[in-house]
């Protein structure tokens, strides 16, 4: 006989339409996802694709599973494809996240790539989740905003730079303005008294003779002037006074240089380029520094060497060179005097402080002027920054840090020119510049 048997699969029914139900749900999702959705093996070859993907490669569903990478993509993004899944197997479970690109119709594709792990009980990873976003609109605009920073930088540089130009131009034209004033203002009276002396030298020297001749002819003078060439001692005015007259024209001659000098320095009639001799800016600068080459209570004097070559006239903005060779000599001097500081007078005597000045022909389109000192020296970081903006070495209320930045300008820009800078720590410094003959149009 046989007896039926019932069994309730209510629960599991419901369970089993619960299951379907979450399944649909879970497709639904990964395939309507705006994101690229993948599983990969172990071996790299897709066990599942969404959507997207199957758009993207614009293939059937079928076509692309159990596939690689290397079959879609070219070798180079294929590699960076797979080098991420490996790095991701290694992380056992752990999310990597990682920009990854691919050239697609001539057009690059950047996708922000979410990658995990799918590990078995023991941990052993048995395939790979991706969850990849095209970021491409995004990473244009972070390019179009970092391409518009440093537009802004560029263009906030190029301000400053403008700026300190201007500055720089008004400073160098009010200093010139003053050093043609003043140079005017003593040249004339200046020249009025050398003028004078020659006749003064004249007149003394007829004074002179008209009292050798009196005593020569007068051997009993009155007793009054008697009494008062007792007082004096005339033969020693006799003797001084033309050396009286000699250093004071001596004096005069040299204002006049100095004068000249400061003129030839200021340029002030030379806004535009000129054809002139460069040794007479260096010479002329010297001339001005010359207080502070000379021996002082304190130090030796710095001796100044010159080995001028043989050069052509030069077309060149003339004061502005002149403001270059200030700047470099100043600085090679106060180079000098901070190294004597830490020497003693015998080591300064065993290895005297100098400046040396060499100038010649390069080729027949350019000359080379070189200015090195045996002073203080600059470490390599330091000369790295040397010709920045505002960057300076000197005590606060010293420097400026401006003088070096707007030589650089002066040679490079303005001259179309090379300036360089060699420097040892405690051995010196050289600065070499090199400037065209002629200047282009």
């Amino acid at each position: 006989m046989f007896l039926p048997t019932y069994e309730d699969i209510t629960t599991r029914k419901a369970a089993e339409t619960a299951l379907k139900e979450s399944q649909q749900q879970l497709q639904a999702f990964i395939h309507n996802s705006p994101s690229v959705i993948f599983i990969k093996d172990v071996e790299g070859r897709y066990i599942l694709a969404n959507r997207n993907l199957v758009q993207l490669l614009n293939l059937r569903g079928e076509e692309i599973l159990g596939k690689t990478d290397y079959d879609f993509f070219p070798k180079e993004t294929a590699d960076q494809f797979r080098s991420n899944d490996l790095t991701v197997m290694e992380a056992l479970g752990k999310p990597i996240v990682a920009e990854e690109t691919l050239l697609l119709d001539q057009q690059i594709i950047t996708y922000l790539a979410i990658k995990f792990a799918l590990v078995d009980e023991q941990g052993v990873p048995y395939a790979l989740c991706g969850i990849s976003t095209d970021i491409s609109d995004r990473k244009q605009m972070e390019n179009q905003l970092r391409q518009q920073a440093e537009d802004l930088e560029q263009t906030l540089q190029e301000l400053k730079h403008t700026q300190t130009q201007m500055i720089q131009s008004e400073k160098i034209s009010s200093l010139g303005q003053l050093v043609a004033g003043v140079a005017h203002e003593i040249n004339n009276p200046v020249n009025f008294i050398h003028g004078n002396l020659t006749y003064l030298d004249e007149y003394t020297q007829i004074l002179l003779q008209v009292i050798h001749l009196y005593h020569q002819h007068s051997s009993n003078p009155h007793p009054e002037i008697q009494e008062f060439l007792d007082q004096v001692d005339l033969e020693y005015i006799q003797e001084d006074l033309p050396n009286m007259i000699n250093s004071m024209k001596v004096g005069t001659q040299r204002i006049r240089q100095i004068v000249l000098s400061l003129r030839t320095f200021s340029r002030m009639d030379e806004a535009e380029s000129k054809v002139v001799d460069i040794h007479k800016g260096i010479d002329s600068t010297l001339m001005i520094l010359q207080h502070r080459l000379k021996e002082k209570p304190e130090h030796p004097a710095i001796e100044v060497i010159k080995e001028y070559g043989t050069l052509p006239l030069l077309e060149c903005y003339a004061g502005q060179l002149n403001q270059v060779f200030m700047n470099i000599l100043a600085n090679a001097i106060d180079a000098i005097e901070e190294y004597n500081q830490q020497r003693t007078l015998a080591q300064i005597q065993a290895n005297p402080s100098q400046i040396q000045i060499r100038t010649s022909v390069i080729n027949s389109n350019s000359i080379q002027i070189a200015i090195a000192d045996n002073g203080l020296g600059m470490s390599e970081d330091i000369q790295k920054q040397i010709f920045n903006p505002f960057f300076t070495t000197k005590p606060v209320g010293k420097g400026t840090g401006m003088g070096m930045s707007i030589s650089y300008q002066i040679i490079t820009e303005k001259h179309g020119g090379k300036l360089e800078c060699f420097s040892t720590l405690n051995k010196g410094t050289k600065f070499v510049i090199e400037l065209p003959i002629q200047q282009n149009k």
